[in-house]
């Protein structure tokens, strides 16, 4: 983008499309570290997506924002920013404490009971998988309590969110954000079919087909994305096999992520899928 006549990304929002044009700017003249900007001026977390949806609200808490769909009762995704610093600093213990979100209508609001029990879903042993992860919160109270928040919880496979889905998480926080500084990443889940399963006792929470993550770096002169597609099962899926380009993830979920970045950038990192770039 080379002006300020950015398309709004939630067009209800009109401190997004002044926020867009500040970023372009800052884009277009190096951006190698992630933004800290006043409060009032909007966060990079829910610029990340467009995304039309009358199923959605956009939700923003203190470090990751979020789109909730309102049919499914599950995130349509969520994104944040990861410092260097951020991933070094432990001054929270995990609390597993998951509530609903104060932020959300009642109707929608998901209670830890629909997760509870015995969670079947054909021959997989669910969990309440977070998208925004603990080990990324645990930097500071407030997001770490909002992480249990369950608009940023899904039905996932336990296997897959204790084992290969933690794995990246683990490599996102520990290797790429402490050696590019600062890295931007959007998940969710993926649904192939109009027709889910759910779970539930007071909601019908759906179950997810899949899930996805992309992923972002600005270091200056190595930037580069990236995208993951893990089905929601209990096989091996180590994450070098779940690459994808952010262009393919972009044709699964319908999404358009990091359109703030100057047009030709964008091109150019979303159509590579080389995790060789991220592994150096």
């Amino acid at each position: 983008m080379s002006s300020c006549n950015a398309p709004f990304l939630f067009s209800s929002d009109m401190r997004h499309s002044t926020f867009l044009c500040f970023l372009s700017l800052l884009l277009l003249t190096g951006l190698n570290s992630c933004l800290n900007l006043p409060k009032n001026a909007g966060t990079p977390n829910d610029l990340m997506v467009r995304q039309r949806s009358k199923n959605s609200v956009v939700i923003d808490h203190q470090h990751y924002s979020l789109s909730f769909n309102t049919e499914r009762l599950v995130p349509n995704w969520v994104s944040w920013q990861l410092t260097q610093e951020e991933a070094s600093t432990i001054t929270v213990k995990r609390r597993n404490k998951f509530l609903p979100d104060p932020k959300i209508g009642e109707a929608y609001r998901v209670e830890d009971s629909d997760y509870s029990g015995e969670l079947k879903h054909t021959s997989i042993h669910l969990s309440r998988g977070h998208m925004a992860p603990f080990a990324d919160m645990r930097f500071d109270s407030t997001a770490a309590d909002e992480c249990f928040l369950l608009t940023n919880i899904c039905p996932q496979s336990a296997t897959l969110n204790a084992g290969d889905w933690g794995t990246l998480e683990t490599v996102c926080r520990e290797k790429w954000a402490m050696k590019d500084s600062c890295i931007y990443i959007v998940c969710g889940p993926i649904f192939r079919d109009k027709e889910v399963e759910t779970i539930g006792k007071r909601h019908k929470v759906a179950v997810p087909d899949a899930f996805f993550k992309v992923v972002l770096s600005l270091k200056e002169g190595e930037e580069k994305a990236i995208g993951f597609v893990f089905e929601n099962n209990n096989d091996k899926q180590p994450y070098e096999k779940a690459v994808r380009s952010v262009n393919d993830i972009e044709r699964i979920t319908g999404f358009d992520f990091f359109d703030w970045l100057p047009n030709r950038t964008e091109r150019r990192l979303e159509k590579h899928a080389d995790i060789s770039q991220w592994e150096r």
